[in-house]
C-alpha cells in the first residue's frame, strides 16, 4: 500500500508539474513567464530576475538559477524529503534590474548542506563577498563578508560584515524559526552611520547596534 501511495503521489506531482508556469506565477505579478512548472523561466519575479528552474520529481532533484542584485546564483536540491542535500553558489555577474536599492560586489565559494526531513545534519563550505558596496539610493562601502550554515543547533545562517576602520557586524539567522539577531559596532564618522540612523537601527551618539529580526 505504501508503494502504491508513493507512485500515486509521483504521478500527481508529474501531472501538476506539466501545467503552464503562468498557472502558478500569475498571482505573483511575474513578468516574462514561459515553460511549465516542471521546467520554465521568468524575466522577473518580485526583486528576483531572471529566474529559471528545472524540477525532476521522479529523481527527487531540483535546480533553480536566479539573478539578484546583479549576481547569478544557483541552488540545487536532491533527495528531499528523505536524506537530502542542498548546495548554493554564485555564478557569473548579470545585468541588474532597476530596484529601489542596489548592491555590488564580488562573490565566490559554495555552501553544501545535508539533512533529513526538516532536520539539518551537517554543512560544509562558505560563501565570501568582497568589495561590497551599496550604490543606490546612497553610495556606501560595505567591505567584505563571509557566510556559512551551522547545523549544530537547528539550522542557522551565520554571516560577518567588516570594513576596516568603518564597521563590523555579525548576523545569526535561525532559518527554521524565521528570526535572527544582528549586532555590531560602527566607528566614529563611519560612512554607514547616517544610513543606520535614518533607518532607526542606530541611536544618536551610540556606536553599538543590536537588533532582533523577524521575517
Amino acid at each position: 500500500m505504501k508503494r502504491i501511495g508513493w507512485f500515486s503521489l509521483v504521478f500527481l506531482v508529474s501531472v501538476l508539474a506539466g501545467l503552464p508556469a503562468n498557472w502558478l506565477l500569475a498571482p505573483m505579478a511575474a513578468q516574462g513567464v514561459s515553460g511549465s512548472l516542471w521546467q520554465g523561466q521568468a524575466q522577473r519575479l518580485g526583486q528576483v530576475g531572471p529566474l529559471a528552474w528545472h524540477w525532476q520529481p521522479w529523481r527527487l532533484q531540483a535546480q533553480v538559477n536566479l539573478g539578484f542584485q546583479g549576481q547569478d546564483w544557483q541552488l540545487k536540491v536532491a533527495g528531499w524529503p528523505w536524506n537530502w542535500t542542498a548546495a548554493v553558489e554564485p555564478l557569473q555577474r548579470t545585468l541588474a534590474m532597476p530596484l529601489s536599492y542596489r548592491l555590488t560586489g564580488e562573490w565566490t565559494g559554495r555552501i553544501e548542506v545535508q539533512g533529513s526531513g526538516r532536520q539539518c545534519q551537517g554543512s560544509q563550505g562558505e560563501i565570501a563577498g568582497h568589495n561590497l558596496a551599496l550604490v543606490a539610493p546612497w553610495s556606501v562601502p560595505l567591505g567584505a563578508t563571509r557566510v556559512r550554515v551551522d547545523c549544530s543547533v537547528g539550522m542557522h545562517l551565520l554571516a560577518q560584515l567588516q570594513l576596516q576602520g568603518q564597521h563590523q557586524f555579525e548576523l545569526d539567522a535561525d532559518l527554521r524559526q524565521r528570526r535572527g539577531r544582528l549586532q555590531g559596532a560602527v566607528e566614529p564618522g563611519a560612512t554607514l552611520a547616517p544610513v543606520l540612523l535614518s533607518a532607526q537601527w542606530l541611536k544618536p551618539d551610540d556606536s553599538r547596534l543590536s537588533r532582533r529580526l523577524k521575517w
